[in-house]
């Protein structure tokens, strides 16, 4: 079950960055607009997870979600640009509900479900790059971004058999727990990953195609650094709960995309695949964040609940306005070259984030606010404490 929830993350957003190329309305500033729009709604509606939990419980947030993930891919390729971005933002809404909710599912349980959790993301990363090309060519864009409505759809009735957890109340706030540095580490870190993944899904095509690489070659890149994704999605749970070696994990994840980026930035179309091979092991960062944040939660579910709101949430608005700023500097400039030294930069800062993020410490539960007492049971308390009882 984790691991089908897990697959409905990624491929509404890489198949989207597969076939922009392809869409006629998505250019210029859209264009801008729709690989940054997943990130700032992303994290707006991570920041509402926790008050929709604590309302509705997590099966019901989470088959909601499901819901209008299936509804919104189908509706936005129904009409023009306004209704791609309209619909786009809807999808990512979905897509935040369930990622946020996903951690308090996994956590308390076994490393394998959260190998599950983390290669499940890979996996739906690769089947978007890989098929979405192939539907786009045998039919149309929007045959290629509506097909994915299926997977969810046929999620929702699975979604029932989720162990139910009851609406949590005296969830702590966020600012309580943003006062942790553990949690602000994990928080910028999360960030910069995203505006690296979400900008190698939405504009790694495009530059390769830019550079006089076929169009073919250009998604199949995209593809292999999906895929080489995949194992790293397995080796950073496995390390973190094997290995007490953090930043050497760190380096493995930072250096070879800070090569990846050199290299479409100096020679694209010498080395396509290489550049894309460096990339793709780049990708596993995330799962670095995801697989921290139940542990450094000390197995507390509520703290949880809100540490994975805060690092979905203000991580992805992060990550939306460096997105953003990096496609309107290409837009500006008609080149890749500006945009790119900027991921440089993103990618040092990330190196940074990332050894805050990594030691030791954890959220301790003294940040959790007490638990409010109804109103009924403290006045029968007081009154049965003040009246002494008539002796028989």
């Amino acid at each position: 079950m984790v691991f089908l929830l897990g697959l409905n993350l990624r491929p509404a957003v890489t198949g989207l960055g597969a076939a922009l190329p392809d869409i006629a309305t998505a250019s210029g500033a859209v264009a801008a607009v729709l690989v940054a729009l997943p990130l700032w709604v992303c994290g707006i509606g991570g920041l509402l997870a926790p008050r929709l939990q604590a309302m509705k419980g997590t099966q019901r947030t989470v088959r909601a979600a499901l819901v209008l993930l299936a509804a919104a891919q189908v509706a936005r390729v129904a009409g023009g640009p306004v209704l791609l971005v309209v619909g786009t933002a809807l999808v990512c809404v979905a897509i935040a509900l369930i990622a946020t909710m996903l951690p308090l599912l996994v956590g308390g349980k076994s490393t394998v479900f959260s190998v599950c959790y983390t290669v499940s993301l890979g996996c739906g990363s690769t089947a978007g790059a890989l098929v979405t090309p192939w539907i786009v060519g045998h039919s149309s864009w929007r045959f290629g971004l509506a097909a994915w409505a299926l997977l969810a759809a046929v999620t929702i009735p699975v979604a029932g058999r989720l162990d139910e957890a009851p609406p949590r109340s005296g969830i702590p706030r966020l600012r309580t727990v943003a006062g942790s540095r553990v949690a602000r580490g994990l928080t910028v870190y999360f960030g910069l990953v995203s505006t690296v993944t979400f900008l190698v899904m939405g504009w790694l095509p495009a530059i390769l195609r830019d550079a006089g690489v076929p169009a073919d070659v250009a998604g199949a890149c995209l593809s292999l650094c999906m895929v080489l994704g995949l194992p790293m999605m397995w080796l950073v749970p496995w390390w973190l709960h094997r290995r007490r070696s953090q930043p050497v994990l760190l380096a493995v994840l930072v250096l070879p995309s800070m090569v990846g980026v050199t290299g479409l930035l100096v020679a694209p179309a010498a080395a396509p695949w290489l550049w894309a091979a460096g990339l793709g092991v780049g990708m596993g960062g995330v799962a670095l964040v995801l697989t921290s944040i139940h542990r450094r939660a000390a197995g507390n579910p509520r703290i949880t609940t809100t540490l994975s709101a805060m690092v979905h949430g203000c991580g992805y608005l992060i990550a939306g306005v460096c997105a953003l700023v990096c496609g309107l500097v290409h837009s500006a400039t008609q080149s890749w070259q500006v945009s790119l030294v900027m991921v440089l930069i993103v990618l040092c800062g990330q190196a940074v984030a990332g050894f805050n993020a990594v030691r030791p410490g954890s959220i301790r539960p003294d940040a959790l606010p007490r638990q409010r007492v109804p109103d009924r049971l403290d006045r029968a308390d007081r009154f049965s404490a003040s009246v002494a009882c008539r002796p028989r």
